[in-house]
């Protein structure tokens, strides 16, 4: 009796230990890689990449459609995403006939997109609309500089609040961030039908605006829209702005740690 009893509880022992064994040898499972933070390049081709926003969306398989933005002037461009070059030196039409392609940002997290600008069609700057799944937004360039935005994934823990840019430009909050230096935001309320408006700080450079705000006015932050100078020492400068027909001139006063809208008017 006892001999009949011992053996079945042999058996299950048995059975417990390698079933413990088995399980104890299983590998773990890897862990998700997830770019925390911007991947854009300090410059593409030759030319810096200069950092104009941020956009996030919801799935990473999509469909990217590219038209010239405003008037259409024979901007030839190239798009890259991740590195990869999806577009390659096309001509941009209008929003009726927007070159399409269909691209799976591989990264979770941050991905990017660049304009590299292959002529400055017939009214500087080379602008285009961009529109991922839906999402439009707009780029700029020029023959010295690329256009870069970042490309979030959703549901991998970052935003566009962990955005920043990895181009030149920064793309910096609001307010001058803290730094003892302060922005300014020049911007219109409407399209004037004059085309991009071209904007020179002195001593700074140029910014071209290339939208407008109908639903208030925006912040100091890099959006795609142009007229953006941040990060600027405090004091006063002149300034001149101009599209096809309409120009101005005057000064602003940048203070400390703040962030200037300024709206050009007719």
């Amino acid at each position: 009796m006892k001999l009949k009893l011992l053996f079945p509880f042999l058996l299950v022992f048995t059975i417990l230990v390698v079933s413990c064994e088995k399980e104890e040898s299983e590998p773990e499972p890897e862990p998700i890689e997830i770019n925390e933070t911007s991947i854009i390049p300090s410059s593409t081709f030759g030319r810096q990449n200069n950092y104009l926003g941020c956009i996030e969306i919801s799935s990473r398989i999509t469909n990217i459609q590219v038209w010239d933005h405003g008037t259409v002037d024979g901007d030839i461009v190239s798009i890259i995403a991740n590195g990869n070059v999806i577009i390659d030196e096309q001509t941009l039409d209008g929003p009726s006939k927007p070159i399409s392609v269909d691209y799976d940002f591989g990264y979770n997290g941050f991905n990017y997109v660049t304009l590299y600008a292959h002529n400055l069609g017939d009214i500087a700057p080379n602008t285009c609309t961009i529109a991922i799944n839906g999402v439009e937004f707009i780029l700029e360039a020029n023959l010295d500089a690329n256009g870069s935005v970042d490309v979030i994934v959703d549901g991998y823990g970052v935003d566009c609040s962990d955005a920043g840019g990895g181009g030149t430009g920064g793309g910096g909050g609001t307010g001058g961030g803290g730094s003892n230096k302060g922005d300014v935001k020049f911007w219109t309320n409407q399209d004037y039908g004059c085309g991009p408006i071209t904007v020179n700080l002195s001593g700074v450079g140029n910014s071209t605006i290339s939208g407008y705000y109908y639903a208030g006015s925006p912040d100091c932050t890099p959006d795609g829209y142009g007229g953006n100078f941040n990060d600027l020492t405090a004091g006063t400068y002149s300034y001149t702005a101009s599209c096809q027909g309409s120009n101005w001139d005057g000064s602003i006063t940048i203070t400390e740690d703040s962030c200037l809208r300024f709206q050009l008017t007719l």
